[in-house]
């Protein structure tokens, strides 16, 4: 009987360290999370508004374009590198604030017209503010499955 007993928990034991050894099954393509990417992380990408509604292909296009040669403003790559230099939460919020505010003024110095498409993505950011859980900017979050 102790023989018996001792077999058993030796299959038992060899059993649990080889399911801890098994592989584990991979997540489904569509629920792993991207390189880069995490809570709060951007994956190291800027992050571009989406095409609001009331903007044309065209027009987006052409926003689009300007914002790529804003990059290369003397006044954005000093808001850059200053935002580079942010030590504090506070200082790097102040810092995106501007680093947005000279590519806007860089795009609206090449292009006038393209005001039309910050206000309509103010619009849209301001259309979606209030829905969903705290901390949703109105943008879609996956389902939990």
């Amino acid at each position: 009987m102790k023989i018996k007993l001792a077999l058993l928990l030796a299959l038992i034991t060899s059993a649990g360290l080889l399911a801890q050894d098994a592989p584990k099954p991979d997540a489904p393509k569509g629920d792993a999370p991207k390189k880069g990417e995490g809570k709060g992380d951007k994956g190291g990408k800027k992050q571009v508004p989406q095409k609001p509604e009331s903007v044309d292909e065209a027009t987006w296009k052409k926003f689009g374009e300007a914002q790529k040669a804003a990059q290369k403003d003397e006044a954005v790559i000093a808001a850059k590198a200053k935002a580079a230099d942010a030590k504090t939460p506070e200082e790097k919020q102040a810092a995106a604030k501007a680093v947005m505010e000279a590519t806007k003024a860089a795009i609206l110095k090449a292009d006038a017209s393209l005001e039309s498409v910050f206000k309509a993505i103010e619009a849209s950011r301001a259309k979606g503010k209030g829905k969903g859980e705290k901390g949703d900017k109105g943008g879609k979050k996956p389902e939990a499955k």
